[in-house]
């Protein structure tokens, strides 16, 4: 009889530590070898809503991020830890995984301190250029430890795991985008101007917001031949409404939305983007094409959007704005600027294609079915 894998994924907290894990799981799926997956993240989170979407069995535990100012939650929650590692160890026994894959975040700090309780060996998938603390912990302990980023090298020098660039796993939706003539046509944009597109994620971000409605008037006044598709944020498709007039919102040349449920589609009617630097938008750039002028998220833990973005910048494929000096001209500037020089934006656009890994989330899944069988081959 052929040998059944049993994985388990956990990750969880943003999406940069989720959609990794749902595309090795999607390859997963396809692989008959496989005989089961299991999510294991923090419950009412995220992860639990996407996971659930893909038909994944999931099991959430009453876990939170290790507080990092004197507080007296930071008297409770090892207590808080404790209970997660014994819920996440019954349900290893439960299952008896072959592998255990934890792509960072606290919810994969439990399940990950389990497996090695019951003495499963461990692989971690790390999306930044900048590790976590999760990743950073366990990755002593790991037998595989892959990277979406070159830079995080240096901070993994384990002797006894298999360090690989891999690049960050995306949905295989971005592999095969429609062209840009289908993809404008739907949002009823022209072929003849350069279309821009802003996201700050599925939430949006106020700042890169706020940067957009002071710089359309210029758009119109200058009679620049841009367009615009912005994905605004559920939460703050209200404010754009009540700080926008009505002719602008009609107009031909902008196009907002909530919610992009196809970003890809996005990507592939626009020639440039401007965005936040997370690790999983970074590697849908990647395989995008995408040339960006980044925001960093200033707030994200231990800055690593600004470590993403400079490692972009540094590359040829991207330029950064922080967001400290971010203004509606400021920004109007940059994106007049290289629409004014289309040999620096195709170059920009070549280098991005040249960092893309689009067999990151085959190739992990190949490491850890491979680990999987080893893993058997060791224990048993």
């Amino acid at each position: 009889m052929s040998f059944r894998h049993r994985i388990i994924l956990t990750g969880g907290g943003t999406g940069g530590h989720i959609y990794p894990a749902l595309a090795v799981a999607e390859q997963l799926k396809a692989d008959e070898s496989v005989e089961a997956i299991l999510y294991i993240g923090a419950k009412g989170h995220l992860e639990e809503k996407l996971a659930r979407e893909k038909n994944l069995e999931f099991v959430g535990l009453s876990v939170s991020g290790l507080p990092r100012q004197l507080s007296g939650k930071l008297v409770t929650w090892p207590f808080q830890f404790f209970n997660a590692v014994n819920a996440a160890r019954k349900e290893i026994d439960r299952f008896q995984p072959t592998a255990v894959l934890g792509t960072g975040g606290y919810a994969s700090a439990p399940p990950l301190m389990a497996a090695l309780l019951a003495h499963k060996k461990v692989a971690i998938h790390e999306p930044d250029a900048h590790p976590g603390l999760a990743n950073r912990v366990f990755a002593r302990f790991a037998r595989l430890i892959s990277l979406g980023m070159g830079q995080a090298s240096e901070n993994f020098a384990q002797k006894d795991a298999w360090v690989v660039v891999n690049g960050n796993p995306v949905s295989e939706r971005f592999l095969m985008p429609p062209n840009r003539t289908d993809a404008l046509r739907q949002f009823g944009l022209a072929e003849n101007k350069t279309t821009i597109l802003v996201t700050g994620g599925s939430q949006g971000a106020v700042a890169l917001n706020k940067a957009i409605y002071d710089l359309l008037p210029m758009v119109q006044q200058d009679n620049v031949p841009l367009q615009i598709l912005h994905q605004v944020g559920e939460k703050n498709w209200q404010a754009l409404q009540a700080n926008l007039d009505g002719e602008l919102l009609k107009s031909s040349f902008y196009k907002p939305r909530p919610y992009f449920d196809r970003l890809e589609i996005a990507y592939a009617a626009s020639d440039l983007t401007v965005c936040r630097a997370g690790a999983m938008t970074i590697a849908e750039l990647f395989v995008s094409g995408m040339p960006a002028i980044f925001v960093p998220y200033p707030f994200a833990a231990q800055d690593h959007q600004t470590f993403n973005a400079r490692y972009v910048e540094a590359q040829g494929g991207a330029q950064v704005i922080p967001q400290s000096e971010l203004t509606g001209r400021r920004l109007y500037e940059a994106i007049v600027a290289l629409h004014n020089n289309a040999d620096k934006l195709a170059r920009m656009k070549r280098q991005m294609l040249s960092l893309a890994r689009p067999r990151a989330a085959v190739d992990l899944t190949e490491q850890l079915l491979r680990m999987s069988r080893q893993q058997s081959s060791s224990t048993n």
